[in-house]
């Protein structure tokens, strides 16, 4: 039975017995070596967990658990202390890491969904022993039993809509969940380090003696450009791969009557972000995709050799060590024969929206990683990577692009994470 306190009016809105599972549940995930080491994880949960049991339901803002768990002057500004959003993710990541090993799979779960702070608790009740049926004589029943077996019908079959519905829903939609719902998305998308010469003149005559002179003769050549003859081009051109992801993006949203807006990186800012979900388009010409991915598991990261050799790796946190999701030297021509990319589904502990963010090391990992959230038969490929009510969760998909003749092939999966 999974029950999520609503009614603030209720003194109590478990049994007695369930009040007490809760505590012992409580107890032995304070206890566990997810949560002893974080003492402001333990406050939260505790406050909330026992907060919801009684029925305090109106308690469970932000600013009320801040002032009452964290001591936070009643005034204080959420967006400049977000410490109860920064606090339920970890709670959350950390609720996943437990329940996630084989152990603690049958035990009273607790959670606490994105972009809330009301918990949510799932009992594991045993099946009734079976009674063998007593002939008896049939009797009339009173109007009122009628009248509650009659609204006890009428819950099931509202149940039974709500799931066809679902049904009816693909994984993929489940995945892209209440932004499909929305008034309005951001796609926000990489922008290009571009610059045009300060002479037109000079620019095209530079451009006509390029392609006149063979690729190994500039590759030799000490031709310099002043830095006061560049003009920078900020927001003029896009990557042909983010164009590619884009349209993929796009065409998804338009099937599905969502309505959605653009933008590129430089000229989108932190209240366009507060203020809509957002699909993040590009890994190293989009800001926005680095800052939103440094704290999660999967991170792109650069590292630079001593003799000047560039690697751009995938980097996984738990296991720093791996370096098999990178490219070395790919720089400046992308001739390679594999990229990695990341997508990610997190609801921003910032800005209490829905983020997706779609990149790739080079652009065929972004046109890859967009292929593979706007077409249903990608997607499906990981379901069987993913555990129960993985839609309700944050997830992370590093996936392997395949680049055959300068085109992104069939993206695979190589890990997930959900938490």
């Amino acid at each position: 039975m999974s029950r999520s306190p609503t009614a603030p009016s209720e003194p109590c809105q478990f049994s007695e017995q369930e009040s007490a599972s809760v505590s012992a549940q409580l107890a032995r995930l304070l206890a566990s070596p997810q949560f002893k080491t974080s003492r402001r994880c333990q406050q939260l949960l505790r406050h909330v967990t026992e907060k919801s049991v009684c029925g305090e339901t109106p308690a469970l803002k932000e600013r009320t658990l801040g002032v009452a768990v964290f001591g936070r002057e009643p005034d204080y500004d959420t967006n400049q202390d977000p410490v109860v959003r920064a606090t339920a993710t970890e709670i959350r990541k950390k609720l996943a890491q437990y329940y996630q090993l084989p152990e603690h799979r049958e035990e009273l779960q607790i959670s606490l969904p994105a972009g809330s702070y009301l918990p949510e608790f799932q009992f594991a009740h045993a099946a009734p022993t079976p009674v063998e049926p007593a002939e008896t004589v049939p009797a009339r029943v009173p109007a009122r039993p009628r009248l509650l077996w009659m609204g006890v019908l009428a819950a099931v079959l509202a149940i039974a809509v709500i799931a066809a519905v679902r049904v009816q829903q693909s994984p993929l939609d489940r995945f892209w969940g209440r932004m499909l719902g929305s008034r309005g998305i951001l796609v926000c998308i990489g922008q290009q380090a571009a610059y045009n010469l300060r002479s037109e003149k000079k620019q095209l005559e530079m451009a006509a003696l390029i392609e006149r002179t063979p690729s190994q003769s500039l590759a030799g050549s000490n031709e310099t450009v002043p830095l006061s003859d560049l003009v920078p081009m900020p927001g003029r051109y896009l990557a042909f791969g983010d164009a590619l992801a884009l349209v993929r993006v796009a065409s998804f949203l338009d099937k599905r009557t969502t309505p959605y807006f653009m933008r590129t990186s430089g000229s989108t800012n932190f209240p366009d972000l507060r203020e809509h979900p957002a699909v993040l388009i590009g890994a190293f010409d989009n800001d926005w995709t680095l800052r939103f991915g440094a704290a999660l598991r999967f991170t792109f990261v650069k590292s630079f050799g001593a003799s000047g050799a560039v690697t751009d790796i995938i980097r996984d946190r738990e296991h720093p060590e791996n370096m098999s999701w990178s490219l070395m030297n790919s720089w400046p021509d992308w001739n390679v024969s594999e990229d990695y990319g990341i997508i990610s589904r997190v609801v921003d502990p910032g800005t209490d929206h829905m983020i997706i963010s779609i990149a790739g090391i080079t652009q065929y990992g972004t046109v890859g990683a967009a292929e593979f959230i706007s077409r249903s038969e990608y997607f499906d490929e990981v379901l069987s990577k993913l555990p129960l009510y993985w839609e309700k969760k944050n997830i992370q998909i590093v996936l392997k692009v395949p680049v055959i003749h300068g085109a992104s092939a069939h993206p695979r999966v190589l890990a997930t994470y959900v938490w």
